[in-house]
């Protein structure tokens, strides 16, 4: 039996004024990681209350992990170096 897929929900939480900033970075970027090996889906939304949230697919966990230590995330963290309210948060999932 095949790995169960790694889905992940990362939420992001701008200060004010940099809303803008941090979605056109995520976004930019996030047509990036779409390229990466075992990326099936890194779509980002955008909450009623002005979050900015990724939903992924991973075609394993351990592929995630590696994308956790990409460029593309070190960018992104680099990016939003004391832009946000709060860490970025983060949940890691998997079909039952």
């Amino acid at each position: 039996m095949s790995e169960n897929k790694c889905r992940v929900i990362a939420i992001f939480k701008p200060i004010a004024g940099h809303h803008e900033e941090i979605k056109t970075l995520l976004l930019t970027i996030s047509q990036e990681v779409l390229l990466e090996n075992g990326c099936e889906e890194y779509q980002l939304h955008e909450s009623v209350d002005g979050r900015l949230v990724f939903v992924e697919t991973w075609t394993t966990r351990a592929l995630w992990e590696i994308h956790n230590d990409a460029t593309t995330v070190a960018r992104i963290r680099a990016g939003i170096k004391d832009k946000l309210e709060g860490d970025v948060e983060v949940i890691e999932m998997y079909s039952l």
